[in-house]
């Protein structure tokens, strides 16, 4: 995997249907600050155009019941993963949370077995770093006053990171994406490429560690 390749990859995943809205905007600047570091490769995977079914099925069930082989396409995404350096998961925040589709790629991908409690030599989760970029429609003030931000970090690095013991995690949030203003789009869009860039120097630190 990681070995086999001359470059080191972030996997970009973006969750929206609609490529005009500022989510997608945004994850186009992460990307092109990904590719500004020309020894770095982006993969952005767009999970409403694959078709990915987030429902959690029967299937599922006993892939955590340790009882049954895990379905095509969550091995599928699973590879995809094994494939990157770092993941990043972009999405807007929907009701203090993420969209039913990330939720649902989680719910399914991070299997037992694979994402934690996994048995590993190379480690207790197969998946090695993974970094959010939420974007927040409203502003930052009513995400402290209200322990929004507390509230989704603890969710996210804590209960989903943290108890898969991946090695590294963060998040970031991106604050009233819901504006008409085209500064204030252009300054989202300049935050979107340094993350884009920060995501290129951990994936290639990450890829030289494990030569």
């Amino acid at each position: 995997m990681t070995n086999e390749r001359s470059r080191p990859n972030v996997l970009l995943v973006v969750s929206h249907p609609d490529h005009e809205s500022a989510t997608w905007a945004i994850a186009r600047a992460v990307e092109q600050g990904i590719q500004a570091d020309e020894s770095t490769t982006a993969t952005t995977h767009d999970l409403t155009a694959t078709g990915f079914n987030p429902a959690f099925t029967a299937a599922d069930i006993a892939v955590h019941r340790q009882v049954g082989e895990v379905p095509a396409d969550v091995r599928r995404e699973q590879e995809l993963i094994e494939s990157a350096d770092v993941v990043a998961v972009l999405f807007p925040v929907y009701w203090w949370s993420m969209p039913a589709l990330a939720k649902g790629w989680i719910d399914r991908v991070f299997s037992r077995g694979w994402a934690y409690e996994n048995t590993s030599p190379n480690g207790p989760s197969a998946i090695k770093e993974l970094h959010y970029i939420a974007l927040a429609g409203v502003n930052q003030d009513t995400f402290d006053r209200r322990g929004y931000k507390d509230a989704i970090t603890l969710q996210l690095r804590e209960g989903i990171a943290g108890y898969s013991e991946i090695a590294a995690s963060s998040i970031e949030i991106l604050y009233g994406t819901e504006t008409t203003d085209p500064h204030a789009h252009q300054e989202l869009a300049a935050q979107g490429y340094k993350l884009g860039a920060d995501l290129a120097q951990r994936a290639q630190s990450a890829f030289d560690q494990r030569g």
